[in-house]
Order: C-alpha cells, then sequence, then structure tokens
C-alpha cells in the first residue's frame, strides 16, 4: 500500500514540475525589464509590442525568443516597431541589463536617434552573452562608435543605413577588445 503512496506522490510532483515549466514562462525580473522597455519606446509602435502585456508568459510574446531550460530570453527582435520614418528619439540601454542570456539583439529601423545620455550602448557590456547587434537603418550618427569598444562579445554588428557621415577616423584601440 505504501508503495501505491509513493508512486503516487512522484507522479503528483513530476506533473506539477512539468505544468510549472511549461506554463509559468519567463523570469519575472525579465518580464518587467521588457515591459519597462516597452514603455519606454514613444508611439507610434505596431503590434510586436502590442503582446507585451500584464503577468503573461513572456516567452511567448512577439519578438521574443527564450532558452527552453532556463525560461531566459536569448533573442529580442524589436525590427520596425517604430519604423525609420518617424521622429527619432533616445534608447535607454541600460533596460536591456537584466537579460543576462541575450545573444541577439535586433532593433533595426526604429528612428532610434541615440542613446539616453549615462545609459548609452557601453551599458550593453554586462550582457556577456550579446553576439549580434543590429542597429541598422536607424538615425546614429558617427557619435556611437566609441561606446562600441565596450560590446566585447560581439560577432556581429550592423550599423548600415545610418546617418554618419564622413571618414570614420578609430583610434587603434577602439576595437581593441572586439576580437570575435
Amino acid at each position: 500500500m505504501e508503495e501505491k503512496w509513493v508512486g503516487a506522490i512522484v507522479l503528483l510532483v513530476l506533473v506539477s514540475g512539468w505544468y510549472c515549466s511549461s506554463c509559468c514562462g519567463c523570469l519575472e525580473e525579465e518580464r518587467v525589464a521588457l515591459l519597462n522597455l516597452k514603455h519606454s519606446i514613444p508611439p507610434p509602435t505596431d503590434y510586436v509590442l502590442a503582446s507585451w502585456v500584464g503577468h503573461g508568459d513572456c516567452c511567448k510574446w512577439v519578438g521574443i525568443e527564450c532558452n527552453i531550460t532556463t525560461k531566459r530570453v536569448f533573442q529580442l527582435s524589436l525590427n520596425l516597431t517604430r519604423g525609420w520614418d518617424v521622429k527619432g528619439w533616445y534608447l535607454n540601454s541600460s533596460l536591456f541589463s537584466p537579460l543576462e542570456e541575450l545573444k541577439s539583439l535586433f532593433l533595426w529601423g526604429n528612428s532610434i536617434f541615440g542613446f539616453m545620455k549615462n545609459e548609452g550602448l557601453e551599458k550593453l557590456s554586462s550582457l556577456s552573452n550579446l553576439e549580434v547587434l543590429d542597429l541598422s537603418y536607424n538615425q546614429l550618427n558617427n557619435s556611437i562608435l566609441s561606446s562600441l569598444a565596450s560590446l566585447s562579445s560581439l560577432k556581429v554588428l550592423n550599423l548600415a543605413s545610418n546617418q554618419m557621415e564622413g571618414s570614420l577616423h578609430i583610434p587603434g584601440s577602439f576595437l581593441h577588445n572586439i576580437t570575435n
């Protein structure tokens, strides 16, 4: 008789563990960070951010890919969330800090004019797994170049179709930390 109870308890634990891992979704700190990011993006925004609501599983939100084991966000695609033909705005890069496993960040075509003071691209250096950063089709100028040296884990950087002008005078140590 005890064997039946032990079997039933083991089955209950396994089922409850499966249920929680399949429905509870992303980590709370990442969900909150993503909602903060959503609220920092000025209108107009498109359908991507419409799915980012309340206490839902952020791993199921449009533009987000999560690791199925850790439930951490590893890819964030916010392409054309605002469109490149609207008034430019300044992005707060520190909002991405809680996304510790983030490998790919796609922000092309959002009219990003630059980064908030003291919250620039260098804040992304805390993301030691960030390998892909796409900032193409924004309104960035040469001033962002000095911040790129802190992004040592990058393998792919796309800055195409921004407002960079003239010769890019890159000091010798500028790309020293970017080895990948």
